[in-house]
């Protein structure tokens, strides 16, 4: 005698004591989660006039989706709060960017993401920078500037992905000092720092409802 067959809904399952339960993916769920720190925080910040500057945060992440149903994602970026220093008349400035890409279920070569921050594109950007003039010898007047930046978090829909789809995330964060640079600044005791501490990059995969009967 075998056993019957039968058709479930989308967000419903049978456990492997047969008996039937909702879905491990009927609802969000984190599938990646992870922290980078920044390899690059330091209290000596030099002049760094060349785009993309110094490299801070540099992570990968990625999901491949194993569930029957096709799935959107949402990446959440969380960056720490961050601290920098700037001498008058100086300028400090972060920026970060993240890129994605899906390979469809079946592909032999993975689909990357391209390298971020290669050009003037990018995601976020803040810093600060300080001008109280100079005296008459034209020295730049003595003057340090301390900024404090909060945690802030941004979202981006990706996706969907299919079936068996993977989903590869880039995210990189650098800062740098924007022309031009005075080597003499703060009346010559230029004093100059930047960090970012980590950020939290995180994938919430949301079901897409209503399109899918599992046999």
């Amino acid at each position: 005698m075998t056993s019957p067959r039968v058709c479930l809904a989308e967000n419903l399952a049978v456990g492997p004591d047969g008996k039937l339960r909702l879905a491990p993916w009927s609802r969000p769920r984190n599938v990646a989660d992870v922290v980078a720190s920044s390899g690059g925080d330091t209290t000596k910040l030099l002049e760094t006039i060349t785009l993309p500057g110094r490299l801070l945060i540099d992570k990968q992440l990625q999901w491949t989706n194993d569930t029957p149903v096709r799935h959107d994602v949402r990446l959440e970026i969380t960056r720490r709060w961050r601290r920098w220093i700037t001498s008058n008349p100086n300028a400090i400035q972060f920026r970060d960017r993240w890129s994605s890409a899906i390979t469809e279920d079946g592909t032999t070569i993975p689909v990357m993401p391209e390298e971020p921050l290669t050009s003037d594109i990018l995601n976020g950007q803040t810093g600060s920078a300080s001008d109280i003039g100079t005296n008459s010898v034209a020295e730049p007047n003595p003057g340090k500037y301390w900024h404090w930046w909060g945690t802030n978090t941004t979202e981006e829909w990706l996706g969907p992905l299919e079936p068996g789809d993977t989903l590869r995330v880039w995210y990189r964060q650098y800062v740098w000092t924007p022309p031009p640079f005075s080597d003499n600044a703060n009346k010559n005791a230029p004093a100059h720092e930047a960090e970012a501490g980590y950020v939290r990059l995180t994938l919430i995969a949301h079901p897409q409802q209503g399109n899918t009967v599992v046999g």
